[in-house]
């Protein structure tokens, strides 16, 4: 919001700048000014290290291996709430292992493993659960 408002501070005093005949001896004030504004924009922003502070820390949580994103990526479907799938990681390869209670489930686990960056081949190793 602090931002917002020098902005506009900004643009209002160049406008009465130039829509009052503005002299080439007026450019000592137009420095002074500019010069007033700038460090006011520069205390109203945070410093770099608040902004960048929590962006590192969400960078290190994230996932970095296929098999880590593919086990995250298993754990928050709702379509495979209660249903335990191992997941194993061998380089760009992962394997899915476990018994899911239909075909459907067994379809979406090994469409999320499929669809996940960094993943070239999915070797099933799911069973469908037989009743």
């Amino acid at each position: 919001m602090r931002q917002f408002v020098v902005f506009v501070v900004l643009v209002t005093l160049f406008v009465v700048l130039v829509g009052s005949q503005f002299r080439a001896s007026d450019s000592d004030r137009l420095v002074t000014v500019a010069r007033m504004v700038s460090a006011k924009l520069r205390e109203s922003l945070p410093p770099t290290l608040n902004v960048i502070a929590p962006l590192d820390t969400l960078r290190r949580e994230l996932p970095t291996r296929p098999e880590d994103a593919v086990r995250s990526r298993v754990a928050a479907d709702r379509r495979l709430a209660g249903i335990d799938v191992t997941v194993i990681g061998e380089g760009s390869v992962v394997k899915l292992r476990g018994v899911m209670p239909d075909a459907k489930a067994k379809r979406v686990a090994l469409s999320l493993a499929e669809n996940t960056v960094g993943v070239e081949q999915v070797v099933d190793e799911l069973a469908i659960l037989v009743e």
